[in-house]
């Protein structure tokens, strides 16, 4: 019972019960006694422990790996051993495939360690598979080239992926165990510069799990870097060793873990001679911690150096700046229009006077045309009747009256504007008095232009008004009122100058100032009025 595995025992106790409910039956065989008959799973129990008892309890077995495949649902591994004249079935459950650090797969050269046994739901024998190692190359060997043609493929490895270092960090945040002198050697660096904040994570740099812990503690900076007010970059270290001592740097998962951080991170993981998969990953791969930590300082070394050269050109740029706006004021100076600051403002008023000339031509022509107008609506007003008339005329003249007001208002607000806008880009460099003479100016100019203005609509106004008198005094209605009449004839409406054109019959009508009335001729030398 000693040497007996689980597997053993249990399968041993399955063949007893078996045992014991199988009655056994005597038959003849050729003759000969009688013979007890077995089950199968009797003869296969007996196959069992045959080979048990045959075949050491652990062997290694070399041959080509074929058929391999992993069962989805309890991860165990079937393959098959081979070689050139027979092969062997093996199974490698799940407990021990886990520990496998390399993928097998078909066509590779195995040395496989286990036992001999029986399946017996198959009736077969095959080897159970406890370590598998590749055969000419270590385990750990394999892996990593696997992992790192796995990674390369995806293009982890890539310049394009790698994440600069910033120039000079603050927030340092340091991954590795406080145990190792790693730790000791990137802290003399560093602590060369006080002002530099370091957070310092401890996690194990060796054994089963660290891997897990080292990938948990990247993601957890990268997800809390907020709240740890910031990391600029973060240094990954562990001292030198063996192959299966840093084995943990060569695990997938701290690799995807460097990958997908927003962070730049170095490692210094090992000797010079040591390469892992996470100095391939890294944005930067130092040779050994210090470095590492001299990778992350290298700029705050000559900050002093550089901050000075920096203010050597900052003062030589300032002082050529200062320079050259001397220079400008210089030129601005000699400029002419600080030699001679009347020029500008005799060239305004020689465009003052050139607009009051505009203004005063176009007054005239506009009233000119008014009179040329005026004359020929008295004409028309000479033909028709007065009333209407003159009170439409007088409307309308009004009405040009006040846009001739407002197109002299906004004549003179517009040069007002103007010359006030010239006046503020002079102002700094013109005398005061000058400019006061020539608002001066401006003011009776204006004054002069509305009294001119006023007295060409008095001028108009009284023109209109004679007029209007004169048509009152020519109105017929004026002359009715007076005691007068008129008769016309009403067969034609031709009015009665003399009575030498009446006859006796004709039918006439007289108009008064009140009314009119009809008569008819009864004699061309008396005529009598009907009603």
């Amino acid at each position: 019972m000693a040497g007996m595995n689980f597997f053993d025992f249990h399968q041993q106790v399955a063949q007893r019960k078996r045992a014991a409910a199988t009655p056994r039956a005597l038959v003849e065989a050729g003759g000969a006694g009688p013979v007890a008959s077995v089950s199968v799973s009797e003869l296969t129990a007996t196959i069992d422990r045959a080979l048990k008892s045959g075949v050491p309890s652990g062997v290694v077995v070399r041959g080509e790996a074929s058929n391999f495949k992993r069962h989805g649902a309890s991860g165990h591994l079937y393959f098959t051993l081979k070689d050139s004249e027979a092969c062997i079935d093996c199974v490698m459950f799940k407990s021990e495939a886990v520990r496998l650090k390399f993928q097998p797969g078909d066509g590779m050269e195995l040395l496989a360690t286990g036992r001999v046994g029986v399946f017996a739901k198959r009736g077969n024998y095959q080897l159970y598979v406890a370590r598998l190692d590749p055969l000419g190359q270590g385990a750990l060997e394999l892996a990593f080239r696997q992992l790192k043609a796995k990674l390369e493929a995806e293009g982890l490895f890539d310049a394009e992926a790698k994440r600069p270092l910033p120039a000079y960090p603050r927030r340092i945040a340091l991954v590795t165990s406080r145990e190792t002198a790693a730790l000791q050697d990137m802290l003399k660096v560093l602590r060369r510069f006080p002002w530099l904040h370091l957070l310092l994570f401890h996690v194990p740099v060796q054994g089963d799990g660290s891997a897990e812990k080292i990938a948990s503690a990247l993601h957890d900076i990268n997800r809390n870097a907020e709240e740890l007010g910031g990391v600029d970059a973060i240094v990954l270290a562990r001292g030198g060793g063996s192959l299966e001592d840093l084995w943990e740097f060569n695990e997938e998962v701290v690799a995807r873990a460097i990958a997908a951080s927003d962070i730049p991170i170095v490692t210094g993981i090992g000797h010079e001679i040591d390469t892992s998969i996470a100095d391939l990953v890294a944005d930067h791969h130092a040779h050994t911690p210090t470095e590492a930590a001299q990778v992350v300082s290298a700029n705050w070394r000559t900050a002093a150096e550089e901050t000075e050269a920096i203010a050597i050109r900052l003062r030589r740029e300032i002082f050529g700046r200062l320079e050259q706006a001397r220079r400008g004021i210089a030129n601005i100076e000699r400029h002419e229009v600080f030699r001679r600051p009347l020029d500008r403002v005799n060239l305004l008023r020689q465009l003052l006077d050139h607009r009051q000339r505009e203004i005063s031509q176009t007054l005239g022509a506009r009233l000119r045309k008014l009179q040329v107008f005026l004359h020929s609506q008295g004409k028309r007003l000479d033909e028709h009747r007065p009333g209407l008339t003159i009170l439409r005329w007088r409307n309308r003249l009004d009405a040009r009256s006040d846009m001739l007001r407002r197109l002299m208002s906004q004549r003179l607000r517009i040069c007002q504007d103007r010359l006030a806008n010239l006046v503020g880009g002079i102002r700094e460099r013109h005398p005061r008095h000058a400019i006061g003479l020539a608002l001066q100016r401006i003011g009776m100019t204006e004054a002069a232009l509305h009294r001119i203005a006023r007295e060409l609509c008095l001028n108009r106004s009284q023109r209109v008004q004679t007029l209007n008198l004169q048509l009152e005094a020519l109105n017929p209605q004026k002359v009715l009122l007076r005691g007068y009449s008129i008769t016309t004839l009403k067969k034609t409406g031709a009015i009665m100058r003399s009575s030498e054109g009446v006859k006796a019959g004709d039918k006439l009508v007289t108009r008064f100032a009140d009314g009119q009335v009809e008569s008819v001729v009864e004699n061309s030398r008396l005529m009598t009025v009907f009603d």
